[in-house]
């Protein structure tokens, strides 16, 4: 029961946010698409709410928040898709074998578009511009051997091609935003890359002190998840970033 409640209070959430252009929606060409972590089982497009379950993505409308209704389920014909993230017309899932692709060009029923197989591992991925950011790490149910950083190039969604990778401690959730990206990377911190060079990406700033889990960026807001509770850190100088408030767990 407790499920289900807490499903339906997102529901009401995002009808709120929605309704009040609330900072947890981003422009997108004119369409409202979810701002979520990048290990979210579930995400929002338009009027439609995506949630991974398994193999298999659970559509629903929620144009009325009082009402969210199920629309259908599609098997993504992959048994093991950990995570899901919007970007433009466009879902991306990161899966323990790889990165798939589907169009929203019909956003009530997400189609397949193409499969990028060279992850070998269940970790997430973000997506800007012609780039897709995925990191690869040890410690999960994958049993996989790398700590990395891939950055992969999507300029042809149906073909995409690994240009860069990096070699970190151990990385989980990741953001980006312009050049910056925030990478959370085990009991080594939170990092800030500078990403403007794919080619050569720096590490500018550790905020140490956190064994950092996944990060959501809104506004000048940091939300990190971390193993000890959440922190929101001020981003406002990504080189100097600022503790605001941490909610440690029971």
């Amino acid at each position: 029961m407790k499920k289900y409640l807490l499903f339906f209070s997102l529901i009401l959430l995002i009808g709120s946010c929605q309704k009040e252009g609330s900072e947890l929606s981003s422009s997108d060409g004119g369409n409202t698409t979810g701002i979520g972590g990048s290990m979210a089982k579930f995400t929002f497009h338009k009027q439609y709410l995506y949630v991974v379950e398994k193999q298999f993505l659970q559509v629903y409308d929620v144009s009325v928040a009082s009402k969210p209704l199920f629309l259908r389920t599609i098997d993504l014909n992959n048994t093991a898709v950990e995570t899901i993230f919007p970007y433009g017309e466009y879902l991306f899932f990161g899966t323990q074998n790889g990165m798939l692709i589907y169009s929203l060009s019909n956003p009530s029923i997400p189609s397949y578009i193409s499969t990028y197989s060279h992850i070998v591992s269940c970790d997430p991925v973000v997506v800007q511009g012609n780039i897709a950011y995925v990191t690869l790490s040890t410690g999960n149910q994958c049993g996989r051997g790398v700590n990395q950083l891939e950055m992969i190039d999507i300029s042809d969604i149906y073909n995409p091609q690994l240009l860069k990778m990096y070699n970190f401690n151990n990385p989980k959730g990741l953001t980006i935003d312009g050049t910056y990206l925030y990478l959370c990377d085990g009991n080594a911190g939170l990092k800030v890359l500078d990403v403007a060079n794919i080619y050569n990406a720096r590490v500018l700033e550790t905020f140490a002190g956190i064994d950092a889990f996944d990060v959501i960026k809104n506004g000048n807001i940091l939300t990190v998840t971390g193993k000890d509770g959440v922190y929101q850190l001020d981003c406002t100088n990504p080189l100097d970033l600022k503790l605001v408030s941490k909610i440690g767990k029971n």
